[in-house]
């Protein structure tokens, strides 16, 4: 009799928890975004504050899909008089899996594409030059969450835009490492 109250209370619990993974969410992060740029053989790494904003709807508990809006935020790398400069902007679709470990606490991992556009600015000795690039490139993702309430959950989350830029051996790749909170209708 006692297992049969705790099973049918667990179960009464869980409910709103079920309920939750279906249906649309929206959310916004913020992290450390990344790019790598290698240009004539020189490469450097730089890394600035970035943003996005996403939404996307969940089938069930584990699959579904997501678009979102990432700001990359310029890098930019100065010396010996000479200067470069990337701001990439990307709009990526993917299909979302995700895990859930317990109540509150599941990982998630995506695949799919980002669109991104990238203008690149270059100086040096009274030579000054810019020019912007449009590339897809694929896109994937890991991270996890927590479940604060039925609505509301808080996220960690990396992400690989790939080579956001190419042209000939020179291109820049670009990672977003961010936290956030999603909110579920």
């Amino acid at each position: 009799m006692k297992k049969t109250i705790f099973a049918a209370l667990i179960a009464a619990l869980a409910a709103p928890l079920a309920a939750q993974a279906e249906g649309a969410y929206i959310g916004g992060n913020v992290g450390r975004a990344e790019q790598k740029i290698e240009v004539d053989g020189y490469s450097f790494k730089e890394s600035t504050t970035a943003y996005k904003l996403y939404g996307g709807y969940t089938y069930n508990q584990n699959f579904g899909f997501e678009v979102g809006f990432a700001d990359l935020r310029e890098a930019e790398k100065s010396g010996n008089g000479a200067r470069i400069a990337s701001e990439p902007k990307s709009i990526y679709l993917a299909a979302t899996g995700t895990l859930p470990l317990n109540e509150q606490f599941s990982v998630f991992g995506k695949v799919g594409v980002a669109s991104t556009h990238v203008k690149v600015s270059a100086s040096a000795a009274g030579f000054s030059d810019s020019a912007s690039d449009n590339r897809t490139s694929p896109y994937i993702s890991v991270g996890a969450s927590f479940a604060l309430n039925k609505n509301v959950s808080f996220v960690a989350e990396y992400e690989n835009f790939g080579k956001i830029a190419k042209d000939g051996g020179d291109h820049i790749k670009a990672d977003f490492v961010s936290a956030g909170v999603r909110y579920s209708f």
